[in-house]
């Protein structure tokens, strides 16, 4: 005779609660159904990745990336590197990053940063002790709109 009675090898479902209108509804964790979603991709220390990356929002490396990467927003640990293009709306860096870095709005460098090759960016801001070696292009978007937008064509 078994002590043990198992009814079903299956994993249970597991609800969250969410209140709505005072009234509890409950629904699964992995609902797809959500309208918002906030993803970020951490590429954590000791981690090596070799190709292109494209996040909709945040990126966190702390590994070794070895290609191109293009999200809303970028940081670079202090163990982080990377290496190739990178397109970003800010760009926080406290690790290395060497290649052509594309930054809409604000490039930010810490005191343990090390940031080389051809940069174009909105805004820079580089803490005392933080190296940056290569060509620098500032791209001030309400000119680059103006010019635009008086352009004409022939």
């Amino acid at each position: 005779m078994s002590l043990l009675k198992i009814k079903s090898k299956s994993e249970p479902i597991y609800t969250a609660e969410k209140i709505i209108n005072k009234n509890i509804k409950k629904e699964p964790i992995n609902s797809n159904n959500s309208p918002e979603k906030n993803t970020s991709l951490i590429i954590g220390e000791g981690a090596t990745i070799k190709g292109e990356i494209k996040e909709e929002n945040a990126i966190t490396i702390e590994g070794n990336v070895d290609g191109d990467i293009e999200c809303k927003n970028l940081i670079v640990g202090k163990t982080g590197t990377v290496k190739g293009k990178i397109k970003t709306d800010t760009l926080y860096v406290e690790g290395s990053v060497e290649g052509e870095i594309n930054v809409k709005d604000l490039l930010k460098l810490m005191s343990s940063s090390y940031v080389s090759g051809k940069m174009h960016y909105g805004s820079l801001q580089i803490n005392e002790g933080g190296k940056l070696i290569g060509e620098l292009d500032y791209k001030d978007t309400k000119k680059v709109q103006e010019e635009f937008d008086n352009w004409k064509s022939l």
